[in-house]
């Protein structure tokens, strides 16, 4: 009977430090795990532009001309034959069409001003174009002071190489960098031109739309 108790106490003890010296981590396998159900969808996104139009212009436009030097042109000799009664005759006279030129001489008392990038467009259309137009409103083509008048005609937009009094042009888009830039021409006329200083009243009109 003793050697049967000691027989178990020896397996119990086998089993103790055979359990004792096995990994501590040593954990049961676990279940495969369930990747559960799953599915998906597709949807269409669209987005409807207004269409409309961004004009930049200047509200005032002030041209200051270059000041020409003032000269003095001498025309030469002129022997004049005289009458005791002081009268003058068979003698030589300045003409308009024989005065020698000045350093600054206009053509027919005619200028053509070219003012660039004056005007700017941006926006939406639907053929992302637009119409450029220019047109001098009723009374806006004389700039005065008093009597003194310069008149103002034949005025154009510009864009690159193109010109008229109306342009098609492309919109880029809303964004200030690709703004589509232009200028515009006008006809200064002297003929009735006066005086020096500030002259007033000339007008245009500038007008966009999408095309």
């Amino acid at each position: 009977m003793k050697k049967l108790n000691m027989l178990k106490s020896t397996l119990l003890c086998s089993a103790i430090l055979m359990a004792s010296v096995l990994p501590m981590n040593t954990a049961a396998a676990k279940p495969e795990e369930n990747s559960g159900a799953s599915t998906s969808g597709t949807a269409k996104v669209s987005a409807t532009l207004p269409e409309f139009i961004i004009l930049h212009y200047y509200s005032v436009i002030d041209l200051n001309f270059d000041t020409p030097s003032s000269e003095t042109i001498d025309e030469g000799s002129n022997a004049m034959n005289v009458t005791w009664a002081g009268n003058v005759y068979d003698n030589d006279e300045l003409k308009p069409e024989d005065l020698m030129d000045a350093k600054l001489e206009l053509d027919n008392d005619l200028v053509t001003v070219s003012l660039p990038n004056v005007w700017a467009v941006r926006g939406f259309a639907p053929n992302s174009k637009a119409k450029v137009s220019i047109e001098i409103p009723d009374g806006g083509d004389e700039l005065k002071q008093d009597k003194s008048v310069i008149e103002m005609s034949n005025m154009n937009v510009t864009e690159g190489n193109n010109s008229g009094s109306s342009l098609d042009v492309e919109l880029n888009g809303i964004a200030k960098s690709r703004a589509t830039r232009g200028g515009v021409t006008v006809d200064l006329d002297f003929m009735k031109t006066t005086r020096s200083g500030e002259h007033t009243g000339g007008l245009y009109k500038l007008t966009a739309e999408t095309i």
